[in-house]
């Protein structure tokens, strides 16, 4: 389920209170466990899960999860994805 545009440009990061965009490298998101290191699937592997659903901003480098279709804007549920994303 995706977020309406018109509610995604009301929303703004709680820390530096930028805007909130979709993640520039999704992959960066499989849920843990997946995706990358040794003893795990290869990428493209039809069993391998598609990157959780979060809203990134630019600004801070925290990635926030959308859970049911609802973005949890919480410090403490927030990812922070690596520099140059």
């Amino acid at each position: 389920m995706s977020i309406p545009d018109w509610l995604r440009a009301t929303l703004a990061c709680p820390i530096c209170k930028g805007p909130l965009s979709d993640p520039p490298h999704p992959e960066q998101l499989l849920p843990p466990g997946e995706g990358r290191g040794e003893g795990r699937r290869a990428p493209g592997s039809p069993l391998e899960s598609p990157p959780l659903p979060h809203l990134h901003c630019a600004s801070c480098g925290l990635a926030y999860p959308i859970r049911d279709g609802v973005p949890v804007l919480l410090r403490d549920e927030a990812r922070a994805l690596p520099s140059g994303s």
